[in-house]
């Protein structure tokens, strides 16, 4: 099913601050990630993360996925527009594919899952 956010406000007073795990990591500058969306199928995975027109990716974040996607088992999805009115896509397939980046509209986002659903499901 779909998650929907009825209040907003409830939501993000739930969400967890990481720097609780502050001192974990050891003397590194670690800090979890979250992630927006994950789909399994197969042992195979689809992360799926949304930004704000313009936002940049932090550092540790393309280092995080550029991890995920060399597994073979990761295709990562980041979006960037306005809630559900997707602008520009990123797509890092897993190797041998290369990464491709372009405008992007919501037709373009489903057709890229549905790819991956496709490409997964019979494996």
């Amino acid at each position: 099913g779909t998650m929907t956010i009825h209040r907003p406000d409830l939501y993000l007073e739930s969400a967890w601050d990481w720097g609780i795990l502050k001192g974990c990591f050891g003397t590194s500058k670690i800090e979890p990630t979250d992630v927006d969306g994950l789909v399994e199928r197969n042992g195979r995975f689809l992360v799926l993360e949304t930004k704000k027109p313009g936002v940049r990716i932090k550092q540790g974040q393309i280092i995080t996925f550029n991890a995920l996607r060399n597994t073979g088992l990761f295709t990562i999805v980041i979006v960037w527009g306005e809630n559900s009115k997707p602008q520009e896509m990123l797509v890092m397939y897993p190797p041998p594919l290369q990464p491709k980046r372009g405008r992007a509209t919501l037709d373009d986002l489903r057709r890229v899952v549905k790819w991956w659903y496709e490409k997964v499901a019979g494996s």
